[in-house]
Parts: structure tokens; sequence; C-alpha cells
């Protein structure tokens, strides 16, 4: 059988021969220190707001 009409041959070919490749770093988060939330919801909008700050600083569409 040629490997052409073989549809699980790409599969096996990429399982013989792994290819390790990075993933590229991504932005800097900004510094901060130790906080204290009096809530769960304080907290996921604080890192919202933190989030939405790095997105806006280091271009969200790259």
């Amino acid at each position: 059988m040629k490997q052409a009409d073989d549809y699980r041959a790409k599969i096996r070919l990429w399982a013989a021969n792994p290819k390790v490749v990075a993933l590229p770093s991504g932005p800097p988060l900004p510094r901060f220190g130790s906080r204290k939330f009096a809530s769960h919801e304080e907290m996921n909008r604080w890192k919202q707001a933190l989030l939405a700050q790095v997105a806006r600083s280091h271009g969200a569409n790259r």
C-alpha cells in the first residue's frame, strides 16, 4: 500500500519523528505586591483589570 493511500501515514510519521517546538514567551507582567481581598469577586475584578492593562500595553492582536 502506498503511503498516499493511507490516511494514518501522516500521524504515524509525526509520531515516529517528534519535534518539540518552544512556545513564544508572553508579555512581561507588571510588578505587584502581596494583596489581600475581601472576596473572590474583588480579586477577580482586580485580576481582570490587570489582564486588560497587559493586553492594552502589549497588544492583544499580535
